[in-house]
């Protein structure tokens, strides 16, 4: 009789990883944080440290003797400071500022020189033209009238409300869309209509504070919400379109973008020309920048001068939708069960 016994189990040793020593992975991290620090210093604070006009579009009114000496006396102390544009009169200097051609600008008429301002449209950009006008009329000797066509509300008289909103918005769009991604990770359509609904909220929410937290706005309060409404949901559904088809890596690119290009280049805290050469035309085509230049066009102008900005949002919005389409069709469909037939024996 023969006895079968069981072979020993054989006992496979995973082959032990080699990390490398602890102390070179601190290292790394410390080095990787450092570089990180030092993009985000670099974003934010770079363009802020580097700001000053660069052909700030301003008018000037008046006998063509007076308006020429003005832009000659600013290339001098100023080269490439301000881009001066004359007018007729200065009714049609006022049209200019509320059209939004313009910053602001001077006006000489037989009771002397008169600054036209709007603060509204960029506290930075109205103390500047403030200080050449208290400069003109120390020149002249003749006494300056100043006016102010779309002044800041008595509760915000500087206007850092709407300077402060600037990161919030910026949030707004990208946080909806970083969390639908990661939590709804198959549901295409699901997470576009929740954006799409978000933004909308975010945008009537954010108007409301403006309007009554911060006093920043005190008229059009539904154009407000709408253009909000507008720029959160060009950056959002651009954004949930990178995370829908590329994933984690899409979402970090547009984090990226949108965090260390798009905010500290959107202008909303003084003015685009008041960034280095170049990088403000760039972040108005950015949806940050022109979020920011259609809320102080419907904060303060009823909405004039926002053509341009309305136009690039609804180009991003566009692209993110075509995203989210792509990420839908490439989605695999649900399996259909094969039938499997079981004869009979």
């Amino acid at each position: 009789m023969l006895s079968t016994q069981a072979p020993a189990p054989a006992h496979h040793h995973a082959a032990p990883e080699h990390e490398p020593p602890a102390a070179l992975r601190a290292a790394g991290i410390v080095t990787v944080l450092t570089i990180a620090i030092a993009i985000v210093a670099i974003a934010f604070a770079l363009p802020a440290s580097r700001s000053k006009p660069h052909d700030v579009p301003i008018g000037a009114a008046g006998p063509q003797a007076a308006t020429s000496q003005i832009a000659q006396a600013l290339e001098k102390q100023a080269p490439g400071a301000f881009a001066v544009t004359y007018y007729p009169g200065e009714q049609a200097l006022r049209e200019a500022i509320l059209n939004r051609n313009v910053y602001g600008g001077i006006a000489f008429g037989p009771q002397g020189p008169t600054l036209l301002t709007a603060t509204g449209g960029s506290p930075a950009v109205a103390q500047l033209l403030t200080q050449i006008g208290n400069g003109i009329a120390a020149q002249t000797g003749a006494p300056l009238h100043t006016e102010d066509l779309a002044p800041p509300t008595a509760q915000d008289p500087r206007g850092t409300g709407l300077a402060a909103s600037a990161l919030p918005i910026t949030l707004a769009g990208m946080l909806p869309a970083v969390a639908l991604v990661l939590v709804l990770r198959r549901e295409v359509w699901t997470r576009l209509i929740a954006t799409l609904v978000f933004c909308a909220v975010a945008g009537i929410t954010v108007a409301a504070l403006l309007r009554y937290v911060f006093g920043s706005i005190d008229s059009n309060f539904w154009g407000v919400a709408a253009g909000l409404t507008l720029g959160i949901a060009a950056a959002g559904v651009f954004m949930l379109g990178l995370g829908s088809l590329f994933g984690k890596a899409g979402l970090g690119v547009g984090a990226a973008l949108a965090l260390l290009l798009g905010n500290p280049l959107s202008g909303l805290t003084a003015a685009p020309e008041m960034l280095p050469a170049g990088w403000g035309q760039l972040g108005q085509l950015l949806p940050q920048g022109a979020n920011a230049t259609l809320l102080r066009s419907t904060a303060y102008f009823g909405g004039a001068g926002a053509d341009t900005a309305i136009l690039v949002l609804g180009c991003w919005a566009l692209a993110g939708l075509f995203l989210v389409i792509i990420a839908a069709l490439r989605r695999p469909g649900p399996t259909t069960p094969k039938m499997q037939l079981r004869g009979t024996r």
